[in-house]
């Protein structure tokens, strides 16, 4: 058993040139298909870590999407708010022009009237 131990190791250390290159060869070809496929699976991974950030960015876009919209309605109703405060004000404003133009009438007239009283006691 120990001869035939000895004999193929003796017979795999004296190989042909034909099977030595044919050893180089076969090396060469499993190390490239392990540098293939340490690229796949990185290449795998990076697909991976891309595909999840596309995920948080679509999901970080539907988001900033949904508060342009609120954002966009809350501007809308404080514009139609701020409207009417303006009309409300005019309105306001018109009203009081017309009172303090009333008052003024009043007084002119009470001053008038007053004028006429003194006049008509005096005459």
């Amino acid at each position: 058993m120990d001869e035939d131990f000895k004999t193929q190791a003796l017979d795999s250390t004296l190989q042909s040139p034909s099977e030595t290159l044919l050893s180089i060869r076969l090396l060469d070809f499993k190390t490239s298909l392990l540098e293939a496929i340490e690229e796949l699976r990185i290449r795998r991974e990076t697909e991976i870590n891309y595909e999840e950030q596309i995920s948080k960015i679509v999901v970080e876009k539907q988001e900033l999407e949904w508060q342009k919209e609120t954002l966009q309605h809350q501007t809308d109703t404080l514009r139609q708010q701020n409207k009417e405060a303006v009309a409300s004000f005019k309105k306001q404003g018109k009203h009081q022009l017309a009172v303090e133009t009333k008052e003024k009438e009043i007084d002119g007239l009470k001053e008038a009237l007053k004028a006429l009283q003194v006049n008509y006691y005096f005459c």
